[in-house]
């Protein structure tokens, strides 16, 4: 179980995240809602062991390397979408043959021989999620993985995270078009935040 008390996070003056309290159970789907500015990536970074709250306490997270953030715009490296795939395989010492299983789940098998650099918004996201996904994390955290992504995509990434065991927090203004358990909405800093 993660848990989240009393989180305030400023950067200089400014306060980004203010969150009394938010548990997430062990394979929870979690949506995390709100409008710009209410912290959603903050909480996202924090989650992933990034951030360090600036007050308040966060018990249970995963050990480094098995919470893996994909973020709101996803970067990939040098090289091909298959080498960007393989670069996570041969971090956790997996079989480099997968990267072809996670980018087909994520209906992106067709991307495997294109460099980064040539591809679009949507299938940059394809592959980062997929390479993202080959590291079987044990917390994945989405910020915003709908943005550029067509209907086939979108089918794509809720076929992979229904089959998914690990725990999945997603972040987007409406995180509702995912099956989610529980979507809790944060309020712009200074509001009170709500859950339902």
């Amino acid at each position: 179980m993660i848990r989240l008390r009393e989180i305030e996070m400023r950067f200089d003056d400014a306060r980004a995240l203010s969150l009394p309290a938010l548990d997430i159970a062990p394979g929870e789907r979690l949506g995390i809602g709100g409008e710009n500015g209410s912290g959603k990536t903050t909480l996202l970074r924090i989650l992933a062991g990034l951030l360090r709250p600036t007050r308040g306490t966060v018990t249970g997270l995963p050990r480094p390397g098995r919470a893996v953030l994909v973020h709101q715009r996803p970067y990939l490296f040098r090289g091909t979408a298959r080498d960007n795939v393989a670069y996570t395989l041969r971090l956790h010492r997996r079989p480099l043959r997968e990267a072809e299983e996670w980018l087909r789940k994520l209906g992106a098998a067709h991307l495997a021989g294109r460099r980064a650099e040539d591809l679009s918004g949507g299938e940059l996201r394809r592959v980062a999620i997929a390479r993202a996904l080959a590291a079987r994390p044990v917390l994945l955290l989405l910020d915003e993985p709908r943005a550029d992504l067509d209907a086939e995509g979108e089918e794509a990434l809720n076929r992979v995270l229904a089959d998914l065991d690990g725990t999945v927090v997603v972040a987007a203004p409406e995180p509702g078009f995912l099956p989610l358990e529980r979507t809790v909405t944060l309020a712009a800093p200074g509001r009170t935040p709500a859950g339902d």
